[in-house]
């Protein structure tokens, strides 16, 4: 995400037995309540698939524009290209020099951003129903004219900006290096998965104006997008609005994409780091389904009955009765191409390595323990719930900030082709059961596949600390 406030600095089983496993299955679940996000979508000339959701609660608009490509798209020797292309795109047009396109609607009470993610690049503009025809402009004119723009000077300052960026949200954060690694180890060579979002300096600075005009031209283009218009607005003005900047702009043909190979973790890969951290911990990471596939909402609620919250399993276990672990992080990362389910377990201090390197074990066995009860007996009809009660209750708070329901219905028109598929989203949590959770958990969290990482405090740092 780009940081604020000017363009200038923008900155993751045992098999059950027969009566209990029909006892698990007869346990009914708190049913989560469908809900709808009132749309009309549209399809310009040029492919550029066009949504609008009406709310007149509140004199404001949001504008919210998908592209169709992340990190995965980067071919070999230019990771961070789509990360990069979110700070360029404010870099500036011929018809809007650089500084302008924030100082235009910062100015009259607009606001902006942007995000990138291993799947897709998104811009977003929100602020008063005034503002909708300069969001609309601006939007259009840089899709239309950043490439025409660009030049040495506005890459090799974006470029420095990014390369920072790695070094203080990984390099030179807590854990950070972790994340940096974990993609080599666990995704093939090949797979679009493998290098992470950032990218690397090798590649970063190795990229020429011409690299960068390639990529633009290759992805940033009406068909590879779908734009999102919410809030207080005439939908017949809306329509003439987005028909007059962006309908002008030429049809292309879509991005063709190769298939992904295989990713399987062969066997259990251990990896050990040390970093300026004060804790030490310990991570397992398994491959897990697609965001929306078979499986996904189950390992949501798997999450939280192992980690969501201080009455759950793993805290419970580790942080309150062994008293072995300080925190626990459990999380299904979902995207397109496939998921990665993780368990974070960050031990006491210890007085010495050994002594941490042993608290690391400890929580190994304590977590294996964990799991092998949740293959053999799965989660209480109350545990599964509560999880489900918890994502209701976060999915409703979603719903309620216009921009967050206008990026929804991009998300769901991304992997749905339908930004109404907000019941289908829903009802795969009702489908959910404890002996579902029980049967997804003990296929993914395979203990002979999976990564294994130690991160233990640099003694080279001072007295071990945080950086």
């Amino acid at each position: 995400m780009r940081a604020r406030p000017t363009s200038t600095a923008l900155l993751a089983a045992a098999a059950l037995t027969a009566p209990l496993a029909a006892a698990l299955t007869a346990l009914p679940t708190a049913p989560l309540t469908a809900q709808e996000i009132a749309f009309t979508r549209h399809r310009l000339e040029n492919g550029l698939t066009v949504i609008f959701h009406e709310d007149h609660r509140l004199p404001l608009v949001a504008v919210n524009l998908w592209y169709g490509v992340g990190s995965k798209d980067e071919p070999p020797g230019r990771s961070g290209f789509a990360h990069l292309f979110e700070h360029l795109m404010f870099m500036g047009t011929e018809k809007v020099p650089i500084g302008e396109f924030d100082a235009r609607m910062e100015r009259v009470g607009g606001h902006n951003n942007a995000t990138t993610s291993e799947d897709r690049t998104n811009y977003f503009e929100s602020g008063p129903r005034e503002l909708l025809d300069l969001f609309l402009f601006l939007e259009a004119d840089r899709m239309a004219g950043l490439a025409k723009a660009m030049d040495q000077e506005k890459l090799d300052v974006q470029r420095g900006v990014v390369r920072n960026e790695r070094r203080q949200s990984y390099e030179n954060r807590p854990y950070g290096r972790m994340e940096l690694e974990i993609p080599a180890w666990i995704y093939p060579e090949g797979h679009p998965y493998r290098w992470p979002v950032i990218g690397s300096h090798e590649d970063l600075e190795s990229a020429t104006v011409a690299d960068v005009v390639g990529f633009f031209e290759q992805f940033y283009f009406p068909a590879n997008a779908s734009l999102v218009v919410a809030g207080d607005f005439d939908p017949h003005d809306a329509r003439e609005l987005v028909d007059r900047y962006f309908a002008p702009l030429p049809k292309r043909a879509g991005v063709p994409r190769d298939p992904a190979p295989p990713a399987l973790i062969d066997g259990t890969i251990r990896k050990t780091l040390r970093d300026g951290v004060r804790l030490p911990l310990v991570a397992f990471v398994w491959h897990s389904p697609a965001l929306y596939a078979s499986g996904d909402a189950d390992l949501d609620v798997l999450a939280n009955v192992l980690g969501g919250g201080k009455s759950s399993r793993l805290w419970r276990s580790l942080v309150y009765e062994k008293k072995i672990a300080q925190q626990v992080d459990v999380h299904q990362q979902s995207r397109y191409l496939g998921g990665e389910f993780r368990i974070e377990v960050y031990g006491v201090p210890g007085d010495d390595a050994a002594a941490r390197a042993k608290t690391l074990d400890e929580i190994e066995r304590a977590v294996d323990a964990e799991l092998a009860e949740l293959r053999r007996d799965g989660p209480t009809r109350r545990e599964v719930e509560r999880a489900l009660n918890g994502i209701e209750t976060s999915f409703q708070g979603q719903l309620e900030p216009l921009g967050q329901r206008a990026d929804l219905l991009n998300q769901y028109q991304f992997h749905f082709d339908d930004p109404g598929a907000i019941a289908a989203d829903l009802a795969r949590y009702r489908e959910v059961t404890p002996q579902s959770v029980r049967d997804v958990g003990a296929r993914v969290l395979d203990p002979a596949r999976r990564l294994i990482v130690h991160v233990l405090p640099d003694e080279s740092s001072a007295a071990g600390g945080e950086r």
